[in-house]
């Protein structure tokens, strides 16, 4: 071989090498990380940085505390794969849990996925998506298994994933700052603040990121709209099935149920010194920690979210590491909150998820159990008198029907729905619209491809359960399994029209910038609080007005609801 033809072979060898060797180096030289290369929706390659540590493992003296930043390290991090996801307790965690991956306390990773290759000299700014995954606050991850960009990807968007602390690791506080509140929120905090730093060594602009998340990650996109921690650092909110006015979105005895924890673990356990309770936590295993049997005796309620305790809770306004520092309700009417253009919505029938597992008699029976328990009805977290208590669940019940829950399961199914996230994440629209931007949605799209159709349905056709929207977005385990073109060309346009709004909202602050012949050349309007209008996504697009008996609740509500406004 002649020397020129050496020199050509030796050059092609580097130049592949550079090629394939995808190195970024973070922010205030944290430290070298290497991605590799995915396939977008369309089959372009797009570039993948999967579990990037963004704060230091919150395992031995740190398990309790608030989320430190990660320290440097040397060397290059292979960031290619997602290993970890937090610790959770749940039958349906367990089932999504992918074999390759393991439950671990150390599990404070980002991911970032990006269309332009990272260190490209063109100044490309794109939009990003900064996505808070869903699951009670119990279970769930941000990894690529369980949300794959794909879609959004081929719209040229950045779309930046992450794991927070839920369950009692996130959410058990004393509320004395022995063990520090909401600290699952403090690390969806601190992981948006290394998007911040970071962002734009992957083509993403700092000044176009878009919050969203769908259930829990919804709860926490609204919470971190409300919060002055991140006040004017987002550019819109995107919240899906949620709300931080949601009644089981809050703890409002937190002390109670950290104590429970402490016996629970130990039932000897007798102390009230928040400083032995951590002791206690910090000398248990995370197992037994994860596992332990806490109820909330106080409301001793499983139906649905009902059962769920680890929660936000408001904090101390004088802690400047406070994320929550006010009743959410009262700070939306006020207009304490990120001024910002919001996208929200609900399925049609949200509740059909959590009845899965219950036949016709066990609805009949849970519904009597309502009948029967006026706090069921009005959640003790409005704050209603216990002398009106009464009259405003009758008044409430009556909206959905003119018998009882016990005898009419399609109106304690249609009543649930409305109750636990159609109608606070409605009321959140309507008072956030009267300062910024909002488009409001129902999806009502019944499909394939959210694989869904086994569910209880008793209340008609178009009973859309939670969840389904997401498998019209993302694939992964909470997105759809297979590819497109598995499903019917109803499910593959439905999914096209959900992409397109979606990433045009992230783009364009608006879902329909202009007519367009996929989207029926419909245009989605501003909600207006006078009259509630609303996109309806089934087979048709279609704008309707007042949705799913907001006003009648409404107006029992605001009749008996008393300070502090919390929730609705």
């Amino acid at each position: 071989m002649n020397s020129w033809m050496t020199f050509l072979l030796l050059n092609y060898v580097a130049f592949s090498f550079a090629e394939d060797d995808i190195i970024v180096q973070l922010w205030k030289k944290t430290g070298k990380i290497r991605g590799h290369v995915l396939k977008s929706g369309k089959g372009k390659d797009y570039y993948a940085f999967q579990e990037i540590p963004y704060a230091v493992p919150p395992i031995g003296h740190n398990r309790f505390k608030e989320p430190i930043e990660a320290e440097d390290w040397n060397g290059i991090l292979n960031t290619t794969v997602n290993k970890k996801v937090c610790m959770q307790n749940n039958a349906l965690a367990y089932t999504k849990i992918p074999d390759s991956m393991e439950m671990s306390e150390d599990c404070l990773f980002i991911n970032v996925y990006t269309p332009v290759r990272p260190n490209n000299r063109r100044k490309v700014v794109l939009p990003v998506l900064f996505w808070i995954h869903a699951g009670g606050y119990f279970y769930g991850s941000g990894a690529y298994q369980y949300w794959n960009p794909k879609f959004f990807i081929d719209a040229g968007i950045v779309v930046v994933t992450m794991n927070y602390r839920f369950g009692p690791f996130g959410f058990l506080t004393t509320a004395d700052n022995v063990i520090p509140a909401n600290l699952g929120l403090k690390d969806i905090v601190l992981a948006y603040e290394w998007v911040l730093r970071n962002i734009h060594l992957f083509g993403g602009n700092i000044n176009r990121i878009t919050i969203g998340g769908q259930s829990a990650g919804g709860f926490s996109a609204g919470f971190l709209q409300l919060s002055k921690k991140l006040r004017g650092k987002a550019r819109a909110f995107i919240i899906e099935s949620g709300s931080p006015l949601l009644p089981i979105a809050i703890q409002e005895d937190p002390r109670y149920l950290a104590f429970s924890m402490g016996k629970a673990l130990d039932p000897t356990f007798n102390s009230t010194n928040s400083k032995d309770l951590l002791n206690k936590l910090r000398q248990a295993s995370a197992s037994d920690i994860v596992m332990a049997n806490v109820r909330n005796e106080r409301y001793p309620l499983d139906l649905g979210t009902r059962s769920i305790i680890w929660v936000p809770v408001i904090e101390n306004a004088d802690d400047p590491n406070a994320v929550v520092t006010s009743p959410m309700h009262e700070a939306v009417l006020r207009g304490d909150f990120t001024h910002a253009p919001l996208l929200t919505g609900y399925c049609s029938e949200e509740f059909r998820f959590f009845i899965r597992n219950l036949t016709l008699e066990d609805l009949q029976t849970e519904g009597t159990s309502f009948d029967r328990n006026a706090s069921y009805i009005i959640h003790p977290n409005l704050h209603v008198s216990k002398s009106d208590l009464q009259t405003a669940a009758s008044k409430y019940r009556s909206i959905y029907t003119n018998r009882t829950f016990g005898t009419d399961p399609s109106a304690f199914v249609k009543y649930n729905s409305g109750d636990a996230f159609v109608i606070p994440g409605i009321r959140y629209a309507e008072l956030v619209s009267k300062f910024s931007p909002v488009f409001l949605y129902q999806f009502s799209y019944l499909g394939e491809m959210d694989g869904l159709s086994f569910l209880p349905n008793v209340t008609g056709t178009d009973s859309v359960a939670h969840t389904a929207e997401l498998k019209y977005l993302f694939g992964g385990v909470e997105g759809f399994a297979g590819e497109p073109e598995d499903y019917s060309q109803s499910d593959q346009l439905t999914m096209k029209r959900m992409v397109t709004l979606w990433t045009n909202f992230i783009k364009y602050q608006n879902p329909t910038p202009n007519s367009n012949q996929l989207l029926d050349n419909v245009i989605w309007p501003r909600l207006r609080a006078s009259d509630i209008q609303y996109l309806d996504i089934n087979r048709n697009l279609e704008v309707r007005y007042n949705p799913k008996s907001y006003k009648e609740v409404k107006k029992v509500l605001t009749q008996y609801i008393q300070p502090p406004l919390t929730v609705f």
